[in-house]
């Protein structure tokens, strides 16, 4: 019985701090900025629903293009406010969007 309580008590504790763990973020300085954003033409909407989200500048070493995309609205209504790089004080950081 006592065994089993702790058992309980450790399982219950991994779930909690696992569930913490995931709020964290990786955040990302680049004393670079990133190149302008190239002109294309945005695709055709698939269908109702559909939210453009645009391509950006991501870091990996050096800068590379992400392409825009059509996804579905997680609720309707909803609006995006794409990622974006700003000046954070010593470097060019990137915001996810949101």
């Amino acid at each position: 019985m006592r065994i089993r309580f702790i058992r309980s008590l450790l399982v219950i504790g991994g779930m909690l701090f696992l569930s913490a763990a995931s709020f964290a973020q990786v955040g990302v300085s680049v004393n670079i900025a990133p190149p302008e954003l190239p002109v294309y033409e945005q695709p055709i909407c698939p269908g109702d629903g559909y939210i453009w989200t645009p391509g950006y500048w991501a870091w990996d070493g050096e800068y590379y293009w992400v392409p825009g995309t059509w996804v579905l609205a997680p609720e309707v209504g909803y609006l995006w406010t794409p990622g974006y790089w700003g000046w954070g004080g010593s470097g060019f950081l990137f915001d996810e969007g949101y």
